[in-house]
């Protein structure tokens, strides 16, 4: 089922795997660097080693720009150009002892998780970390109520969003950019080893009992669990195709989880002859395994490629075996596209055999006659056609309720222009006899109708129309009146009144207007979205989506009114209240400002340049939901300060810095070594008194 080829043989155990580009891979070893590799020959193409390199390393990460490489060593977080080989960043852990990291996807931070339960953001030119994005906290204690680590385990990305997990199964998700939208999941209390965003609002994790969890993140307490039969799995691994995801562990197999369907699709999917250590999806053809023998395998997988392969070639009857045999191909992109081009095939047979050219249909559908599961279908089409003689004579003799019969009996025939031309005279019909029975000329409707009485599929509309005319004059006359409330009245009664034309058409420009409505709100158009808006009240099926859309519409109106006062604080603040508006085009304008605002404060950050920082932020300093990155931002701002002051001798200004900070920020961890190496360069002690677990400043 599976081709798997043997492509490296590393000489020390692998820690990281990374596909760069369509032909190379990188891996790192514990203590043999890093080789980047040709996938398609197998050949080591480059090696990056220096001498921390080949010091033992277990904490590593390349960044998604493929540029850089981070390590961990000796509690020294290092960063290395992968082009020039180059160590161009290090920067000091101090006392943190480092589980995790890992690039964000922008390549311009690393996020780091500790053995204390902190997650650290650090910028790449930085020597000192910007945020403490999170605090996992300790109730954990063994047997002699020793305190035990949360320790971080895991972390995923998704656009601006970030996720981290711990030992006690807490996972913490955020927005990176401006530190809001902030979800606290506590589901159980087993380790979470694994995490994985499948789009903004899906987050998966994986436990160290065999379970996947499946989080909505916008809706409270929404979650469900597959068991898995991966007892430790370390690895979520997202699928060419969206309904299915790999998961692997410690063991040699891996398993498929359909999570459409909540259930397992395949226990044992592909099975080796050692433990999986990682694995790298590439190109969603194959993947690359890394064994814990430190061999790394090729895996084709029996899917996208070998189906693409044989939809190139014209091997339809071999592409629909392999979708039937391998479920992750159903509904993918090939597969739609197989489907596509036998349904572009079947409309040209029709075609040729409405021409009368039988030949041409035959050879048109050659391709797809051993298929089975196009068989039938097949063969009702040429089945049918031996009676479109008759349906053709039926037609033009205007003998409508007989060809009706016949395309009853022949679903294909209702693809032919007659059918579509008899359909068009039926509906003028019944708009006439319509018009009859408004104006109360039952009679004269009946004769109208008479033809097509023995019709099977117009005999239940028009028995309506004709037996329960009051009802049915009642609907139109609700409909002309756009009484909608008296519509949906009627046809909740009577499910027949929705194949009236007149029902079908209202309905249809109900959800146009839907539409349009959700594509004004985007773009601020407001004036408008109200407008249509008040065409579609008191209608009670859609009222929830309509007071949504009012709710917007007040939303953005809101926003709307505080950038024109240029109340930008008032902005920001609408925005972090209503989640939506971040989508909207004012709302991602006012984003992308606060993006730039950030970036710019991080550089005067790193220069120790605090009065710029409060000076940039200026009336953003406390709001409420952002208060955390700009309070992060001065507290990197002042560590820097007091860094700089001291290695130039002003240790008065330096120590009165170091008040200050313990004024606005209290006393934390970062602060306690900042004083500790201050007061062993400068010799001096600081005046400061601790009372009830309380450091207070005594004097300046």
């Amino acid at each position: 089922m599976f081709k798997i080829y043997e492509c490296q043989n590393a000489k020390s155990n692998i820690i990281e795997l990374k596909v760069l580009s369509d032909s190379l891979v990188a891996y790192c070893t514990e203590f043999h660097g890093v080789e980047i590799f040709d996938f398609n020959s197998c050949k080591i193409k480059k090696t990056i080693a220096n001498h921390c390199l080949y010091l033992s390393m277990n904490i590593c990460s390349f960044s998604p720009d493929l540029k850089l490489f981070a390590f961990v060593n000796n509690q020294v977080l290092c960063v290395s150009d992968m082009e020039s080989n180059e160590l161009i960043y290090t920067i000091e852990m101090h006392d943190e002892e480092i589980e995790i990291i890992s690039f964000d996807l922008s390549s311009n931070y690393i996020i780091a998780g500790t053995k204390h339960g902190k997650v650290l953001q650090y910028k790449i030119n930085s020597s000192s970390h910007l945020f403490k994005l999170y605090t996992f906290t300790c109730d954990r204690f063994d047997s002699k109520n020793n305190e035990i680590e949360n320790f971080v385990t895991a972390f995923a990305f998704y656009e601006k969003k970030f996720a981290c997990s711990s030992y006690d199964g807490t996972i913490f998700v955020t927005d990176l950019l401006t530190k809001t939208n902030k979800n606290l999941i506590s589901s159980n209390k087993a380790r979470i080893t694994a995490l994985c965003f499948l789009d903004e609002n899906t987050l998966l994790s994986a436990n160290d009992n065999g379970k996947v969890d499946i989080f909505s993140l916008n809706r409270e307490n929404s979650f469900r669990s597959i068991a898995t039969p991966i007892l430790d799995i370390k690895q979520i691994i997202t699928m060419p195709n969206p309904n299915y995801i790999m998961i692997s562990g410690n063991s040699n197999v891996t398993t498929i989880i359909d999570i459409k369907n909540f259930k397992i699709a395949h226990s044992k999917y592909i099975k080796f002859h050692a433990e999986i250590n990682k694995i790298a999806l590439l190109n969603n053809n194959s993947l690359l395994v890394a064994l814990r023998n430190n061999k790394i395998l090729h895996v084709e997988l029996p899917g996208i490629a070998t189906l693409k392969s044989l939809i190139l070639h014209n091997s339809f009857e071999k592409a629909f075996e392999l979708i039937e045999k391998e479920p992750m191909l159903q509904g993918s992109q090939e597969h739609k596209k197989l489907e596509e081009m036998f349904q572009n095939s079947y409309e040209d047979a029709l075609k040729a055999l409405i021409d009368q050219k039988n030949i041409l249909a035959i050879q048109i559908l050659d391709a797809y006659k051993d298929i089975k599961c196009k068989q039938a279908i097949i063969r009702d089409l040429y089945h049918a056609f031996k009676y479109y003689p008759r349906f053709q004579e039926l037609f033009l003799e205007k003998k409508y309720a007989l060809a009706y019969v016949i395309s009853f009996k022949f679903e294909p025939l209702k693809k032919t222009p007659e059918y579509k031309k008899m359909e068009d005279i039926f509906k003028l019909v019944f708009l006439n006899a319509q018009r009859h029975v408004m104006q109360n000329n039952l009679s004269r409707a009946k004769d109208l109708l008479s033809e097509y009485s023995t019709v099977v599929s117009k005999k239940p509309l028009i028995k309506l129309l004709l037996t329960q005319n009051r009802e049915f004059v009642n609907l139109l006359k609700a409909i002309q009146r756009r009484d909608f409330q008296t519509v949906y009245q009627l046809v909740d009664k009577n499910e027949l009144l929705k194949q009236i034309p007149n029902y079908v058409a209202l309905n249809t420009q109900i959800q146009e207007s839907l539409k349009e409505i959700e594509a004004n709100i985007k773009i601020g158009e407001i004036s408008r979205a109200e407008a249509l808006l008040l065409t579609l009240e008191n209608i009670e099926h859609i009222s929830e989506k309509v007071e949504d859309l009012q709710k917007k519409c007040r939303c953005v109106l809101l926003l709307q009114k505080a950038y024109e006062e240029s109340d930008f604080k008032s902005c920001y603040e609408i925005l972090d209240m209503h989640n939506y508006l971040k989508s909207v085009e004012l709302g991602l304008f006012l984003e992308k400002h606060w993006f730039k605002l950030v970036l710019k404060c991080e550089e005067f950050a790193l220069i120790g340049n605090i009065e710029d920082i409060q000076k940039t932020v200026g009336e953003f300093i406390d709001l409420r939901e952002r208060s955390d990155k700009i309070r992060d931002l001065l507290r990197v701002g002042f560590h820097v300060r007091i860094g700089i002051l001291a290695d130039k001798k002003d240790f008065k200004n330096a120590e009165n810095t170091i008040y200050v900070y313990i004024d606005e920020f209290g006393v934390d961890k970062e602060i306690k070594q900042i004083m500790k190496k201050f007061e062993k360069i400068s010799s001096h002690k600081l005046a400061l008194t601790q009372t009830n677990d309380e450091i207070i400043v005594e004097h300046r």
